[in-house]
C-alpha cells in the first residue's frame, strides 16, 4: 500500500510541476525529494502534450519546487517531438538529454533524426536540437562522420514561393 501511495504522490508531483500534464508509465519508479531526482526504469514511456519519449531508463532532475528541469534518457531511446516552428521530428539514439529551461534536446551516440513526412534525415554521434529556436547542430567522429539527407525539391519550392512573393506587384499601391 505504501508503494502505491508513493507512486501516486510521485506522479501527482511530476504532473503539477509542469505547465502541461506529464504522463509517465514504467515498471519501476524511485524518487528522492532531498536530491531532487526521480528515476524511472523499465519500459519507460513519457508523454507531454503531443511529444513522446521511450527509453529503458529516465532520470528527471527537479528544482526545490519539484519542477522538472533536466531529463536524462538511457537505452533504446526513441522520441517524437512537435517543434514550435511546426515541424515534426522522430528519431532514436542511445542516450538523450532534455533541458526544460531552454528547450534543448541533446541526442548522444548513434543518433538519428527524421523530419516526419519528408526525406530529411540527420545522423551523427551527437545531435543538438532546440525546440524553441528550431536550430540543429550535428557532430560526427572520425569513424562515424555526420550525415545529412535532404530533399532538395522542398528547398526549391520554398525558394520559388519566396521569389514569387517578392516579384508580385502590390495591388494596394496601383
Amino acid at each position: 500500500m505504501k508503494k502505491i501511495l508513493f507512486l501516486f504522490c510521485l506522479s501527482f508531483a511530476i504532473a503539477i510541476c509542469s505547465q502541461e500534464t506529464l504522463e509517465v508509465t514504467a515498471n519501476k519508479f524511485y524518487g528522492d525529494d532531498a536530491k531532487g531526482i526521480t528515476i524511472i526504469e523499465g519500459n519507460v514511456h513519457i508523454k507531454k502534450s503531443k511529444d513522446t519519449l521511450e527509453a529503458d531508463k529516465v532520470i528527471i532532475h527537479s528544482d526545490k519546487n519539484r519542477k522538472p528541469q533536466f531529463y536524462e534518457a538511457q537505452g533504446n531511446v526513441k522520441f517524437h517531438i512537435f517543434m514550435e516552428n511546426g515541424r515534426e521530428i522522430k528519431g532514436h539514439s542511445d542516450k538523450l538529454t532534455y533541458n526544460a529551461q531552454n528547450g534543448e534536446y541533446r541526442l548522444l551516440e548513434n543518433a538519428v533524426v527524421n523530419e516526419v513526412g519528408k526525406a530529411n534525415t540527420i545522423r551523427g554521434e551527437e545531435i543538438i536540437v532546440n525546440n524553441e529556436s528550431g536550430y540543429a547542430n550535428v557532430l560526427g567522429s572520425k569513424d562515424k562522420p555526420a550525415k545529412f539527407i535532404f530533399n532538395l525539391d522542398d528547398i526549391d519550392q520554398k525558394d520559388d514561393k519566396t521569389q514569387n512573393q517578392q516579384t508580385q506587384p502590390n495591388k494596394g499601391n496601383e
